[in-house]
């Protein structure tokens, strides 16, 4: 009999004692850390890779955001040209001034109109002494033949735009005109026009008189022309030279 529970005994299987290998491994002091980089290092690894995939993506030169459609333009595609404004008149044509001086007067050109393109000598000759200063001559002088006032015309139609007297040169009188252009009549010794009105070409504005501006010149009229704010030169929009003396 007790060999018999020896036997049985002897044929049961060992019980076998499992180790619960992570408690133990969760019980060292370097594990958690460990676990932190290992973990760390794996989505740094991914979002390595998403961004490379991402450039290596190509984008789509239509791109749309909030709903708005933005096309960008491929690096061979030519920028598109802008239309340049010329220099000329609105109307396409160069406004024709008359002589500033009635008819029957006979007349001609004192000082020219100051230009930084023609030679010294020339350039000395359009220069005004004032008080020991020399100032570039803004327009032209014209003068009548026998050295008495003479009648000032308006040179282009258009409104009066100034009526002041000036101490230093004389009364004066501006006019607009369409494309931005302006005609300036300075040492004026009677003015027939007041600020507003509308002048024909050809009207009488008033009279060539003395300035102290330009003494030495006598009896005048100093003629400008300006365009867009800008002196320039009136003998490119005046008639003929011819018609200089009548």
């Amino acid at each position: 009999m007790k060999k018999m529970e020896e036997n049985k005994n002897s044929n049961q299987p060992i019980p076998f004692r499992k180790t619960n290998a992570w408690k133990s491994f969760l019980g060292k002091k370097w594990a958690f850390p460990a676990i932190y980089i290992g973990t760390a290092a794996i989505i740094l690894a991914i979002v390595m890779w998403y961004q490379n995939s991402l450039m290596n993506t190509a984008v789509d030169p239509s791109q749309t955001t909030n709903d708005v459609t933005v096309t960008q333009p491929g690096p061979e595609t030519p920028a598109p040209e802008t239309d340049k404004e010329e220099a000329v008149p609105a109307s396409g044509t160069t406004p024709q001034l008359a002589w500033p001086v009635a008819q029957g007067v006979t007349y001609q050109k004192g000082m020219a109109f100051f230009d930084d393109q023609l030679p010294k000598e020339e350039q000395q000759k359009a220069l005004v002494k004032y008080d020991n200063t020399f100032i570039p001559h803004t327009g032209i002088d014209i003068v009548s033949t026998d050295g008495k006032a003479f009648d000032v015309t308006a040179a282009l139609s258009g409104k009066v735009l100034t009526v002041e007297n000036d101490p230093l040169a004389g009364y004066l009188v501006e006019i607009e005109h369409t494309d931005k252009m302006v005609t300036v009549y300075q040492s004026l010794d009677k003015v027939l026009v007041k600020p507003g009105d509308e002048v024909t070409q050809g009207q009488k504005i008033g009279t060539a008189g003395r300035n102290e501006y330009e003494k030495d010149a006598g009896i005048h009229l100093h003629f400008e022309v300006r365009v867009d704010g800008n002196s320039v030169n009136p003998e490119q929009y005046l008639t003929s030279a011819e018609a200089k003396t009548q």
